[in-house]
């Protein structure tokens, strides 16, 4: 790893906790993923992956892990399937259809199989049908963020997609 990758990935953790700051009303949901994207999009899978956990760990930290460390352990680990998914299917898809299929997967994996978890490791029902709208929302607009951002990385820097 050299000194430009290490800087990336300080940058983006960096955001990932400002980001985190911002949030969309319940729990721990915010603009902490969105750093987390970019850098999938970037750098590769391992960067969404490690991204995504710390993302996810400062914002739910700042909150004071209001569903529980096991719980926000558990939602880190799912970040960090996102993350690698989104990172994966971007570099192995070169066309820009790349970044809708990385986009949809993305969704399932966080929305659909975070929120299934959640459901699994708590007693409540209700707390995914209360998760499902801003979380759905968070996404959309994290992903979409980051997508038009890298976009125009790459047209101004060339498609250059790793740093």
């Amino acid at each position: 790893m050299n000194i430009r990758m290490i800087t990336a990935y300080a940058l983006l953790i960096a955001l990932c906790a400002i980001g985190g700051q911002i949030h969309f009303g319940v729990y721990s949901i915010g603009f902490d993923s969105s750093p987390a994207f970019v850098g999938a999009l970037l750098l590769g899978p391992v960067a969404g992956a490690v991204l995504g956990a710390l993302g996810h760990v400062a914002t739910a930290a700042s909150t004071g892990f209001p569903l529980g460390v096991p719980i926000h352990v558990a939602v880190a680990i799912i970040m960090a399937g996102t993350g690698a998914s989104i990172g994966y299917i971007t570099k192995r898809m070169t066309s820009s259809f790349s970044y809708i299929i990385s986009g949809i997967v993305g969704y399932i994996i966080n929305v659909g199989i975070g929120l299934a978890v959640i459901a699994w490791m708590m007693p409540s029902t209700e707390v995914v049908a209360i998760l499902f709208v801003p979380l759905s929302l968070a996404y959309a607009l994290n992903y979409v963020g980051a997508a038009l951002v890298v976009s125009q990385l790459n047209r101004v820097f060339g498609g250059k997609r790793n740093a």
